[in-house]
């Protein structure tokens, strides 16, 4: 939509689509006055692109630390070594995901693997990261209840990737802590597990209720 003056303003879901946030973060963003809106007659939220894209070069300006960078590519790496060596096929829950879950799993996983970025560089903004990681939850068992997988199998393959995620940071802490001691490899666990243990609930709820999604 465009006004008079030439200005472009965005509904809630195109800024959050162009922010790669949840609408419900980008919601909390307006109410606090964090991200400058107006309300439509109708109630509706708008937000100008300007002050979208003034919001992604800001983001854009924020320089991973190198703990964050290192744990990110280490834990891909593991992630992909465990998909194409074949090692998930070993595991009984993994049998239940069909074609559908999985690829919703993996794009709930790159999404994870962004908020624990964000979570590990910016750890300042701790109500917003756990409210995207209760979404982000509830993702998880709104596919999990649809693609009717177990839901303790939906766990167990949660926290097969976790334990991944613990022993990226104890693998690099081993290997680059002595030399690197600036590092903060324990604040770094303590950054991934902060944010799953508000995944995991949300998941098993979402799972096993019939609600659908609220956004």
């Amino acid at each position: 939509m465009t006004s008079q003056a030439g200005e472009e303003w965005l509904s809630l879901r195109e800024a959050a689509e162009m922010l790669g946030m949840h609408p419900a973060t980008v919601r909390l963003w307006a109410d606090r006055n964090e991200l400058p809106s107006r309300r439509t007659s109708g109630g509706h939220r708008r937000f100008r692109r300007t002050d979208i894209e003034a919001r992604l070069r800001q983001e854009s300006e924020l320089k991973p630390n190198v703990a964050s960078q290192m744990l990110i590519q280490n834990l891909i790496g593991r992630v992909r070594l465990d998909f194409t060596a074949g090692t998930l096929g070993r595991f009984s829950w993994y049998q239940h995901f069909n074609e559908s879950a999985l690829n919703a799993y993996r794009m709930l996983g790159r999404r994870a693997l962004d908020l624990l970025l964000r979570g590990l560089n910016d750890p300042a903004h701790k109500e917003d990261l756990r409210q995207e990681a209760i979404q982000l939850g509830t993702e998880y068992g709104t596919v999990t209840r649809k693609a009717h997988v177990p839901v303790a199998d939906a766990v167990r393959a949660f926290l097969y990737f976790r334990t991944i995620m613990d022993e990226a940071v104890l693998q690099l802490a081993e290997v680059r802590g002595a030399r690197e001691q600036d590092i903060p490899w324990l604040e770094s666990l303590y950054q991934i597990q902060t944010i799953t243990n508000e995944i995991l609930p949300a998941l098993i709820e979402a799972a096993v209720t019939p609600e659908s999604l609220s956004l």
